[in-house]
């Protein structure tokens, strides 16, 4: 019995099996004397016994309670201000508690993984019942692990209540592990944390000013590495603006092939309601854009035009660096089932022949399985004009027919947002369709300067990434000759961001020769993130950061 009811300190007299209420063990403590608290002199003349009734850990499956035998002793020093105490039992109890040590332990690393109420249920079911609420606090009152001083540092930020409120993550990429939750974002938390700790030589961050000035004050003697993908991010982000502002420009540009032909770019509208329910669409954000250009004219602030006209930020400055009116951009349609049969499709539309039914039956003499529908999905986007027996009542009328067109005499253009992520890839890793379209933006002067200096930092920032062969010799000197280029372009997109390089430039440059990154910082918050979703985002602050730094 004593071999299988292990019990700190104390000696089992019984086990019963109450049914639904588990097994109870009787126990006593082993020593003859205890120590008193106050003055510490042993004592072994006994005033009184009485029983304590901790639950303890579960035994096969059973929920267990202890019925543990206390004496209650007299303190012979005249001087102590005890007359009587009970002997303790550390290593098994906390005074007046009502569970075990290695039981509070236990319900409350299931809190740490579960959660108050996810914890309480599984429990439960393990033997170990308690409430939701016992479970937070036993979370509370688990100590925080100790680890060794960071030396180099990971810095993100993360949303508490995102839109609202945010906080800082402080990762130790050496040890793998987070090291603090910080309450808020700004630079002077930062430097408060830092200079409590002088061991940090390196802090990985991603390019806020906050966290740039705030390890700036906290610890000027680290090397600030900027992150190489916020780095890229940025750079995609100044090409999606830039392009968003000359897109109305870059869609009167003809393709580069010169052979393409007026085709429509979605399909026809099936009544004429549609089509006046699409133009008046279009004369709604017209006229929102226009509003949103004259705010800016009168000086007005982005954020309060936003705030004011009920828009979000991100069209706000859309609209505001624009040219012109930013048309809704259409996006090709997707093959399918059709896949395998493009080539020959394109080859008989570009024939001539707009026939869906007898396109089909071609497709099924080549073993296509679809039906005619799906080919004539595919090719309503491409006509030239309406379908021979369409109804007279869905014919457009001359100027609805012009508007189905792709404005101007040339197809559509894929959106900025598309042109952007083209730019900052690789050439050799884009299709066929986007090459088209960059040489076809590219017929302006601006664009192809731009794009040039695009595609230098976007390599030279995928050249410099871990692990790869092909860095260069003096990362450094490239970044250098980039800035120079960028800075004297005549783009004010493109000088605006290289201005900001080049004040960030030293972290830009210990990015692409140091290994350090944002990565493990990024992968943190996404754990961080699983925790608040498992308390529904409603866990307070302190809560919250005790249950990562204990899940670390």
């Amino acid at each position: 019995m004593q071999e299988l009811f292990v019990i700190p300190d104390c000696r089992v007299i019984t086990v019963e099996s109450v049914g639904a209420a588990g097994l109870h063990v009787a126990a006593q403590v082993k020593h003859s004397h205890a120590d008193c608290p106050s003055c510490q002199r042993p004592s072994q003349s006994v005033h009184s016994r009485y029983h304590r009734h901790p639950a303890d850990l579960p035994s096969l499956g059973n929920a267990v309670h202890i019925k543990l035998l206390v004496r209650r002793f007299y303190c012979r020093n005249p001087i102590c201000p005890r007359r009587t105490f009970a002997e303790p039992v550390p290593e098994l109890l906390s005074p007046r508690a009502r569970r075990t040590r290695r039981l509070a332990g236990a319900q409350g690393r299931v809190g740490v993984t579960c959660g108050g109420e996810a914890g309480a249920r599984l429990l439960r079911q393990l033997g170990m019942p308690t409430s939701a609420d016992t479970v937070l606090r036993l979370v509370h009152a688990l100590p925080l692990p100790e680890c060794a001083p960071p030396s180099v540092l990971g810095v993100d930020d993360w949303a508490l209540r995102k839109g609202c409120s945010y906080g800082t993550i402080l990762v130790d990429l050496e040890a793998h592990r987070v090291v603090d939750l910080l309450s808020d974002r700004t630079a002077q938390t930062l430097t408060d944390w830092l200079k409590d700790r002088d061991t940090v030589t390196v802090i990985a961050r991603d390019r806020s000013t906050e966290y740039a000035r705030g390890s700036a004050l906290g610890a000027p003697g680290a090397v600030q590495v900027a992150d190489r993908w916020h780095l890229l991010q940025n750079l995609r982000q100044m090409v999606e603006r830039w392009l968003a502002g000359v897109h109305g420009r870059l869609r009167r540009l003809p393709p580069v092939s010169g052979g393409a032909v007026a085709r429509r770019t979605g399909g026809y509208p099936r009544s004429r309601t549609e089509a006046a329910a699409t133009a008046d669409s279009r004369a709604r954000r017209h006229a929102v854009y226009e509003e949103v250009r004259r705010r800016v004219a009168a000086g007005e602030k982005l954020l309060t035009i936003s705030r004011t006209m009920g828009l979000a930020r991100g069209t706000v400055r859309s609209y505001a660096h624009a040219q012109h009116f930013p048309e809704r951009a259409v996006r090709e349609a997707g093959l399918g089932i059709l896949a395998p049969h493009r080539e020959y499709l394109e080859a008989r539309l570009a024939e001539g022949n707009e026939n869906a039914a007898a396109l089909w039956r071609e497709l099924q003499d080549r073993g296509f399985a679809g039906s005619a529908k799906q080919v004539r999905r595919w090719l309503n986007q491409r006509r030239t004009g309406p379908a021979k027996f369409t109804p007279h009542k869905w014919r457009p009328g001359p100027s609805e027919a012009a508007s189905t067109l792709a404005k101007g005499p040339f197809p559509a253009l894929i959106s900025p947002r598309q042109l952007a992520w083209r730019l900052v890839q690789a050439p050799q890793s884009i299709d066929t369709a986007a090459t088209e379209a960059l040489a076809r933006i590219s017929q302006d002067p601006e664009v192809a300067k731009g794009r040039d200096l695009v595609r230098r930092l976007a390599e030279l920032i995928g050249r410099c990434g871990v692990g790869s062969d092909a860095r260069p010799a003096n990362p450094s000197a490239v970044l250098d000759s980039w800035l120079k280029d960028a800075l004297s372009c005549g783009i004010p997109a493109v000088e605006t961001f290289a201005a900001g390089v080049r004040q960030d430039e030293a972290a830009v440059k210990a990015a692409l020769t140091m290994p350090w990154s944002s990565g493990q910082a990024e992968g943190q918050v996404n754990k961080l993130k699983l925790i608040k979703r498992q308390m529904y985002g409603r866990a307070n602050f302190d809560l919250l950061r005790r249950r990562v730094l204990l899940a670390a």
